[in-house]
């Protein structure tokens, strides 16, 4: 019995403490992570089958996103060509993080190409399936003879549901994320307490003879 107990009580303080800790959150990253290398590393981080790691693609706010397209429809709704409205985007964002760096990285090394060209070299370099999305419907105005300005309004419309979505996902989620540390801040001293004399019971059981 006493062999029973002591696991018993060492897993539900373990438990207890993971939330409190914040072990939930990585042990949730760690999944992920698995998940992404078992379905063919198409995940940020990948490896080849000579053990080299791939490109890492990089996190940006999903706010700096929208308001790079935002500027890019304002440009084109001016008349201005798409090639233009990169030239302006890169001095508006140039000092604004990941994405400004990168922006003008592309311009500087794409432009001349085509503007397609800045956004693919975006999509390799930001881990954002809304910029992909962005740069598909481009491609279609392209090829439909479609106006830049009406696919890139298109796009906006898109990326803004998104993050409305995630502030609600985020709003939904935050009594349950507050909830368990809470109750578990005002029960695990007592549950501490009231296994404190099992525990010295069980030991003096293992050293008696």
């Amino acid at each position: 019995m006493t062999g029973v107990i002591i696991p018993v009580v060492a897993l539900c303080l373990v438990v207890l403490l993971i939330p409190l800790t914040g072990m939930d959150y990585h042990l949730k990253r760690i999944v992920r992570f698995q998940k992404r290398r078992f379905k063919g590393g198409s995940g940020p981080v990948a490896f080849s089958i000579l053990g080299e790691q791939g490109k890492q693609k990089l996190q940006v706010p999903l706010s700096d996103i929208r308001d790079l397209v935002v500027s890019l429809q304002l440009g084109t709704s001016m008349e201005s060509t798409l090639t233009g409205s990169l030239a302006k985007a890169a001095e508006q964002f140039e000092h604004r993080g990941v994405l400004g760096e990168r922006l003008r990285r592309n311009v500087d090394a794409r432009l001349s190409t085509s503007p397609e060209s800045v956004l693919e070299g975006l999509v390799q370099d930001l881990d954002c399936p809304q910029l992909e999305e962005t740069l598909d419907r481009i491609r279609m105005a392209a090829d439909g003879g479609i106006s830049y300005n009406r696919v890139l309004a298109v796009s906006v419309e898109s990326i803004e549901e998104d993050i409305r979505g995630n502030v609600e996902t985020e709003i939904q989620k935050a009594p349950t994320q507050l909830t368990l540390p809470m109750v578990a801040g005002v029960f695990f001293p007592a549950l501490v307490l009231g296994m404190l004399p099992l525990m010295v019971f069980a030991v003096n059981q293992m050293q008696s003879p």
